[in-house]
């Protein structure tokens, strides 16, 4: 089987990684931006409907005049001329008067409208929400709107005052004549109803010298007679018999296509917003991972002026003063191992080669008189010629470049630290107590102060074991190299010798301190602190 086949068996065998790929997707920052623009635009458009919706509410309630005399007056209206004609005849034209009101039944209550919004005007039929009676005034029931809300037996028959729920004192009042509009309805509980009733008059003229038996509705000499009564029930009143239901449903309708669009619109654009604001993101990630591997050449191409473009701007000034920063260290860290190899040079080759050509100037004296010397005195320079190259080729290995980013502080040290050892026939343990990561530059310093501190140790301690000590602490790294040797009066050292003094510049670079203790006989302990906080610009 190959490879790919292999690949695509993994991947038919996971079915799961198709959904981790898309569920890692919709982690990354674009879509998290799109997903903030679209629940914000949505919200946004829910909050403007809903205060939208609210004001047409109002607006509609306040619009809707159905109070009982309001209702009554508008009924009287529309409705009393209807069929005052039919009653007026002798005797009442009952068949045409049905004919009429089953055509009729269906007709809008002449009012304003309850609802206007541009063209749209919301009325109210009286079928939606009333139910009428037609009685003679001897109380015989001829007609009902609608047709089914009475039996068929009642039809034609007189009706008694308690017919109806509340009937009796508005009955009793339009069969009286009264036309107050307060008087000709009652409100019946529970579902807070109406039950009212309104007369129906024949007007006639009245002849010379007839007095009216009351004073008339107008200035026009005319008689009133009672003809009949028109008694309506209400279902509810006010809210039942309200077409709150298709305004609510034609109101949702329109909120969800609303709601719809706006999340699509503001899904595409929080695509196209953050897709350019993860794009200007992922050039500064580039360039903060070339400068990371050194490179300070990548710089960052944003043009624009806003938050995010001062921030690359400042990131390009920071990366150019880091190469600076990091041209300079590396000069002064050429020049101070300039300084050491001296300073190293002076105090052990130097002094070897200069105590090897004595030796040999003595045998040369002695080689014609006393060839025993002679030998012995070379046999010496032979040993020291011996030190001085063994001392040169610890000075070559430490001068070779050590590669400390694929390799680790710790490794690198343990791996130095047991060619050392081999070389130099002492024995040396490496200990750590906790680790942590640390910066190439800081790890390539602690490590070349281990270098140093052992280079003493071969050169002048006479030691038998060393051991290395890293304590990672919360505050910061204590690095210990402590030794068995022989020792020495710190106080009495120069400050320029045995390499003390290159050890304290290079922990004063990374803002460590150096502290040397020993003692004659009792070995020598360094002792480096560097604090984490050293690592924070």
């Amino acid at each position: 089987m190959t490879k790919d086949q292999e690949k695509g068996n993994n991947t038919a065998d996971n079915p799961n990684s198709f959904m981790h790929h898309v569920r890692m997707s919709f982690r990354t920052l674009r879509w998290r931006t799109t997903f903030s623009y679209s629940f914000v635009t949505v919200a946004a458009l829910l909050v403007a409907e809903l205060i939208l919706v609210s004001s047409l509410m109002a607006y509609f309630i306040q619009n809707i005049d159905l109070s009982p005399e309001t209702l009554i007056t508008n009924l009287r209206a529309e409705w009393t001329p209807m069929v005052q004609e039919f009653f007026s005849q002798e005797p009442p034209d009952i068949d045409g008067m049905r004919d009429y009101l089953n055509d009729v039944q269906g007709s809008v209550i002449s009012t304003r409208p309850l609802f206007i919004l541009g063209n749209l005007q919301l009325e109210m039929k009286a079928q939606d929400f009333l139910h009428f009676y037609y009685l003679l005034d001897d109380r015989t029931l001829v007609d009902v709107i609608p047709r089914k809300i009475v039996p068929d037996s009642d039809i034609g028959k007189k009706i008694s005052y308690n017919y109806l729920p509340g009937l009796r004192k508005p009955l009793e009042a339009a069969l009286d004549g009264v036309e107050d509009q307060n008087l000709l309805y009652e409100k019946v509980n529970p579902g807070n109803r109406i039950t009212g009733a309104i007369p129906v008059f024949r007007y006639e003229p009245i002849e010379v010298g007839e007095i009216p038996s009351s004073p008339p509705d107008t200035m026009l000499d005319v008689e009133r007679n009672l003809v009949g009564v028109i008694v309506f029930t209400t279902k509810r009143f006010p809210w039942e018999f309200l077409p709150l239901d298709e305004v609510l449903a034609a109101i949702g309708r329109s909120v969800l296509i609303f709601t719809l669009f706006a999340g699509i619109l503001g899904t595409i654009f929080g695509l196209l917003t953050a897709g350019g604001l993860t794009k200007r993101l992922a050039k500064i990630s580039q360039a903060a991972h070339a400068w990371s591997d050194g490179d300070f050449s990548a710089v960052i191409r944003d043009n624009n002026d806003d938050e995010l473009g001062v921030l690359t701007r400042d990131l390009n000034k920071m990366a150019k003063q880091l190469e600076n920063l990091l041209d300079r260290r590396q000069e002064l860290s050429v020049f101070e191992e300039r300084n050491r190899l001296a300073r190293d040079l002076h105090d052990s080759v130097k002094q070897q080669a200069f105590a090897a050509s004595a030796q040999l100037g003595a045998a040369r004296a002695h080689f014609e008189q006393n060839p025993e010397a002679a030998a012995t005195h070379l046999k010496e320079a032979e040993l020291l010629v011996g030190k001085v190259r063994q001392e040169l080729t610890d000075l070559i290995q430490e001068l070779r470049p050590i590669e400390m980013k694929g390799k680790g502080l710790i490794p690198a040290v343990e791996e130095y630290a047991e060619t050392w050892s081999r070389r130099n026939e002492i024995k040396v343990a490496v200990h750590v107590r906790g680790e942590r990561s640390l910066p190439l530059e800081i790890e390539n310093s602690i490590f070349r102060i281990v270098q140093e501190a052992l280079s003493n140790v071969a050169w002048h301690s006479h030691a038998e074991t060393v051991d290395i000590v890293f304590n990672f602490r919360p505050e910061g790294l204590m690095l210990t190299v402590k030794d068995d040797g022989i020792g020495f009066h710190p106080n009495r050292v120069s400050r320029n010798g045995i390499g003390l003094e290159s050890m304290r510049e290079r922990a004063a670079l990374i803002n460590g301190t150096i502290k040397i203790e020993s003692r004659p006989e009792l070995g020598t302990k360094v002792i480096l602190r560097y604090p984490y906080q050293s690592m924070e610009i």
